[in-house]
């Protein structure tokens, strides 16, 4: 009997129940007389995916505690593991759940061994209509590790922080126009040190408009406002000496982003920011300074290959704080700069290789405020999906 023939018998053997009943069999029963192949076929697909990565790398950093002077450098090794999970939408609602976590071992450090860091992001979305989506994102985060906070040349202080938070931030999203749309967020986070003199609780609220004229360009513009309030650090006055009022601090930001694809195959793309960042407190401005701050990411991706390079440079100038002594001594100035250059090549579909290269460099009329980072490293990834 001929091929084509043989499926259609076999299409309407499938059909019969329909055709005599009127009544649909149930997706998950099997179908009798089907050859398995075909049977699995008329099981609709389920709508949750899984996929999670392992990640091992080794490599090199010159300074482990972001130190001004006296680095300490170490080889090290690093361990990542990270777990998605994704939920279509079948109606009205989805879901999406991040959890990736992150340990480091390094062999040559004195003053620290190890650091570590997770991060947790589950987010639930409700579309009562076209335009409209809800979403309530919850992020979790720990990290772990030791930095330099020296104000002198004599003595060493060092921190070890740990902190855990979260984070929680409703949005409503409205797709006003096919290429216009609309973002509200508010939130509200608590973020507890090890030692609770840092402890603190955090509002914010964000209008964000985009425009997408075409399939190649994205335009975002946002507005910020923060709060923060500590539960036990005090003000300061504008000589740095303590104040017997807790600590309050109001950010505003303001931010454009572009998201660019060079090409119409897609292997070229980029996104570029800039925004300028006002921080106040509570007390004499001892704390106050305002920022402006670029960033470009570019990214190359064709077959197996995948090069990201990218950096951002940030300069906040203080309105109290002064650098040395005299009687008109200069205001603090701090500048940050960093690049990462990332390449990847996938091997067979679950073995990825890459290479990763990370600079960092804070400079400041403070010298004990400058330092400079380099670091390396060469890794494999094992990737899963279901």
């Amino acid at each position: 009997m001929p091929f084509l023939l043989r499926l259609v018998l076999i299409f309407l053997i499938a059909l019969t129940p329909t055709l005599t009943t009127g009544a649909v069999p149930a997706a998950s029963a099997p179908i009798p007389d089907l050859p398995p192949e075909l049977a699995a076929l008329l099981v609709p697909p389920s709508p949750w995916g899984i996929f999670s990565r392992v990640e091992s790398s080794f490599g090199f950093k010159d300074n482990l505690l972001l130190s001004s002077t006296a680095e300490e450098r170490s080889v090290f090794v690093r361990g990542s593991a990270e777990v998605v999970v994704l939920r279509l939408p079948t109606g009205a609602f989805d879901y999406s759940m991040l959890t990736e976590a992150t340990g480091t071992r390094y062999f040559t450090g004195q003053a620290t061994k190890h650091d570590a860091r997770a991060y947790f992001f589950s987010e639930l979305g409700w579309k009562p209509r076209e335009t409209w989506r809800l979403s309530l994102p919850v992020i979790g985060y720990y990290r772990d590790e030791v930095i330099d906070q020296s104000d002198t040349d004599f003595r060493r202080d060092l921190s070890a922080i740990k902190a855990l938070g979260a984070n929680i931030t409703p949005t409503v999203h409205w797709a006003f126009h096919p290429a216009w749309w609309l973002e509200i967020q508010g939130g509200v986070e608590r973020k507890r040190f090890r030692v609770g003199s840092n402890d603190w609780q955090h509002g914010e609220g964000a209008l964000r408009l985009g425009w997408k004229p075409g399939d190649r360009l994205k335009l975002r513009f946002m507005a910020e406002r923060r709060w923060r309030n500590y539960d036990s650090r005090l003000g300061l006055t504008s000589a740095g000496r303590e104040l017997p009022q807790l600590l309050r601090i109001a950010e505003r930001k303001g931010e454009v982003r572009i998201d660019y694809t060079w090409d119409r195959s897609g292997k070229w793309k980029s996104a570029a920011r800039a925004g300028v960042l006002d921080y106040r407190d509570n007390a004499s401005g001892f704390l106050n300074f305002g920022q402006f701050y670029v960033a470009h990411d570019l990214e190359w991706k064709t077959g197996p290959w995948l090069m990201r390079l990218g950096g951002s440079a940030r300069r906040a100038a203080y309105d109290v704080q002064k650098v040395g002594f005299g009687l008109a001594p200069p205001q603090l100035i701090r500048e940050d700069y960093d690049a990462e250059w990332v390449a990847e090549r996938q091997i067979s579909k679950r073995w990825t290789v890459l290479a990763k290269y990370q600079w960092e460099r804070s400079r400041s009329n403070d010298p004990l405020s400058s330092y400079v980072l380099n670091e390396g490293l060469l890794g494999l990834r094992w990737n899963w999906d279901k």
